[in-house]
């Protein structure tokens, strides 16, 4: 029997090179975005006087203690639930010269309303109390353009006062002058194109306060922003490193001294410009030559990554741009699992384009001794990427 072999057809791959993936940028762009916008804003102010007649109870109590030469007094409590009201009544357009150039605006009638209560006293003791409504109307020029009506009308009573003469008139008629403070607003949505980019989430790190003793509800005001707290100011540049290379001499332990191994960094400096997704990882794989230090090789996890700062000149060599960060972290010996907290300074640089790119790291005990400092300056132009990130301040404002 014959047995049919096949050559068996291939090839040995090599093991992959790291490419650094492109950081991912947040830089300022148009954005198109769904806002309301406010086309007439006014602030008024203004007093009215109603006539009000006294119920029949009451004006019978009224009547007979003005008979028996009691002075009477009266008081009013505004408001009373339901709170004021204010609603608009009818909308009509007119052309009008405001510095000297014609608008459509419309002429808007507003009608106000509150339910009050009204106390009366005789001689100071009290002889009866009501509710009645107190009505007024106003018309208010506004910034109305069509077909804006109504709907697009938002009308408040910020401050309402209500203050009796104290004289009751004939036919049991008492007279209430009241005092409203009124906002009226017109907006509507639209869509605007505008230069942004887009916000990210701060870490939930700020120490709950212990509650206070009492609460005062504050006035009612604009809030201003946390500029400390959020939004979190943008990093200026950004990185991605993943980055494996052999046959690199560093310094490291107490004294110095010189080992030779391969050094791997996988780091992600301000993904989308967030200085507070920033990670990295470094590894030192010692290559064992006869030494005296034993096996060297560790890996370091930071636990704070600053913000970077930005650079485009190194003392070593010249370079394009840059960053720095800094912090502290954890060392930890492969061979033994000592570990140790200490601070570091990371520089990754990129140099002309297609040349090999650097990474500076620098370890320092809690005493300040330098304890590891690797500079690599034969890093694959494609395993490190540098960018930079757009920020408002790269905005040149001009005027006409």
């Amino acid at each position: 029997m014959k047995h049919h072999v096949k050559p068996i057809m291939g090839r040995q791959l090599p093991t992959p090179t790291p490419t650094a993936t492109p950081p991912i940028s947040n830089n300022l762009q148009e954005e198109c975005i769904r806002v309301n916008k406010v086309y007439d804003w006014v602030v008024l102010a203004n007093s009215y006087r109603n006539k009000i007649a006294l119920p029949d109870d009451c004006q019978a109590l009224v009547d007979a203690a003005i008979r028996a030469g009691q002075d009477i007094t009266l008081s009013c409590v505004e408001p009373v639930s339901p709170g004021p009201t204010c609603r608009v009544v009818s909308i009509r357009r007119e052309n009008i010269t405001v510095n000297g150039t014609t608008v459509r605006v419309g002429v808007v009638r507003f009608v106000f309303g509150a339910t009050v209560l009204v106390r009366v006293f005789a001689d100071g003791t009290p002889l009866c109390e009501f509710t009645t409504t107190v009505q007024f109307d106003q018309e208010v020029v506004l910034c109305l353009p069509e077909p804006l009506d109504e709907h697009n009308i938002l009308c408040r009573i910020s401050a309402f006062e209500c203050s009796p003469t104290g004289t009751v008139l004939l036919g049991g008629m008492v007279q209430l002058d009241v005092i409203v403070c009124v906002e009226i607003q017109v907006e509507a949505e639209v869509k605007l194109e505008v230069l942004a980019k887009f916000c990210s989430p701060r870490p939930n790190n700020i120490p709950i306060p212990s509650p206070t003793p009492s609460f005062r509800c504050p006035p009612i005001t604009f809030p201003p922003q946390c500029p400390p707290i959020f939004p979190v100011r943008n990093c200026d540049c950004q990185a991605s490193v993943n980055a494996l290379v052999p046959n690199v001499s560093i310094s490291i332990g107490i004294p110095l001294a010189i080992a030779v191994g391969t050094i791997q960094l996988i780091a992600d400096i301000c993904p989308s410009c967030d200085p507070s997704s920033s990670s990295f990882t470094f590894n030192f794989f010692d290559a064992l030559l006869p030494d005296v230090l034993g096996d060297q090789s560790f890996s370091f996890s930071p636990t704070t990554i600053s913000s970077p700062t930005c650079i485009t000149v190194l003392p070593i060599l010249p370079i394009v741009t840059g960053l720095v960060v800094t912090g502290t972290g954890v060392r930890t010996f492969t061979a033994t699992g000592a570990q140790e907290t200490l601070t570091y300074s990371l520089t990754l640089a990129e140099t002309g384009l297609g040349l090999p790119d650097v990474i500076i790291l620098t370890l320092t005990d809690s005493s300040g001794v330098l304890v590891f400092s690797a500079t690599i300056t034969v890093v694959p132009d494609e395993q490190l990427l540098v960018a930079d990130c757009i920020t408002f301040g790269d905005i040149v404002i001009t005027t006409p």
